[in-house]
């Protein structure tokens, strides 16, 4: 209810203040607060990006032969938040990046989709210049909730001379708008005001590369048809759908769901 009414606010400065800030009201919830990594594993760099962004990265080398994660995150909380599945990547030898947004974990610059976007094809473009990753060779894009959007538009651009070696999506929606309609519908109309709505109906048809699909098939935030639509749309020669029984939003990373991610990256 308090984002519908700053919503109601947005509406009544008009269209102009409601372009500035409704992904601020509607989409973006990051935790700002700056917490470095205490596993030992983990490195924490500033990266500077494009512009005046300053993104925090949490990093740490692959294992010879296996994969590196780019990792991008949800709308909500900070990297910290995330150690506790960071250390697992880590115990199976994988490689991580895993890029904070700006307004997340002590990371600035300009907070929009589109901004979003854009660091995350230049931090792509630069990974291997980054202290550590001289020798990840395979660069597995991971999405989180919002980080679907953007893992699965930014394996579309870099399709198909410089693709990655495989696409995860977890929890993944069809579209920012999509999932707003169905919940905030009194305000659907205005929803198009939304810099980058993240169309991963679209994108994910121009994506070929490996891709593995993790939903819990009790996720009330994005629901799983989302994925099984993303699925279905995909033209990958090599894809799986996982649908996690009794899994909701925040809670997918589950025994079966870890299992068929390692089984997903070694074979890559």
């Amino acid at each position: 209810m308090r984002r519908l009414a700053l919503l109601a606010v947005l509406l009544g400065l008009g269209s102009a203040a409601l372009a500035l800030n409704a992904e601020r009201v509607l989409v973006f919830f990051f935790d700002p607060t700056q917490v470095a990594p205490t596993d030992p594993r983990l490195s924490e760099q500033v990266w500077q990006g494009p512009g005046d962004a300053r993104l925090v990265l949490w990093l740490a080398p692959p294992r010879p032969g296996k994969p590196t994660i780019l990792y991008f995150h949800g709308n909500a909380g900070n990297l910290a938040a995330r150690a506790g599945r960071f250390a697992r990547i880590l115990d199976h030898g994988y490689g991580l990046v895993a890029m904070a947004y700006p307004g997340s974990s002590g990371s600035t610059g300009e907070l929009s989709s589109a901004a979003i976007q854009r660091l995350a094809r230049a931090l792509y473009d630069t990974l291997p210049d980054l202290p550590g990753m001289a020798d990840a060779d395979k660069v597995v894009l991971y999405g989180e909730s919002l980080g679907t959007g953007v893992a699965t538009e930014l394996a579309a651009e870099l399709a198909p001379d410089a693709s990655p070696a495989g696409l995860v999506l977890e929890a993944p929606y069809t579209s920012i708008l999509d999932v707003g309609k169905r919940a905030y519908p009194l305000v659907a109309r205005w929803l198009h005001y939304l810099g980058n709505p993240w169309v991963s109906r679209d994108h994910i048809t121009r994506v070929t590369v490996p891709t593995l699909i993790l939903h819990g098939t009790a996720d009330r935030v994005i629901p799983p048809d989302m994925g099984q639509t993303l699925f279905d749309l995909s033209p990958a020669p090599d894809k799986q759908l996982l649908l996690v029984q009794g899994a909701g939003h925040e809670n997918v990373w589950q025994p079966a769901a870890e299992r068929t991610l390692y089984a997903f990256l070694d074979r890559l």
